[in-house]
C-alpha cells in the first residue's frame, strides 16, 4: 500500500489538484481516503497498484 499527500491552504486549489492526479493515475485502486483541516487542508490517499508485469 502506497499514500499520496496533497496539502493547501485554498481548498479549490486542492480539489483541482487532487482530481488531476486521479485522473493521472485512473489504474490504481483507493483503498482510503482521509481530510483534516486547520491552517491548511490536507488530503491523505492511500492506494495500491495492481500487480501488472511492465511491458517493453
Amino acid at each position: 500500500m502506497k499514500v499520496k499527500i496533497f496539502s493547501s491552504p485554498d481548498p479549490r486549489i486542492l480539489e483541482k489538484e487532487v482530481n488531476q492526479w486521479l485522473q493521472d493515475n485512473s489504474w490504481i485502486n483507493v483503498i482510503n481516503l482521509t481530510q483534516s483541516t486547520g491552517t491548511a487542508t490536507v488530503i491523505s490517499l492511500w492506494y495500491s497498484e495492481p500487480n501488472v508485469p511492465i511491458l517493453g
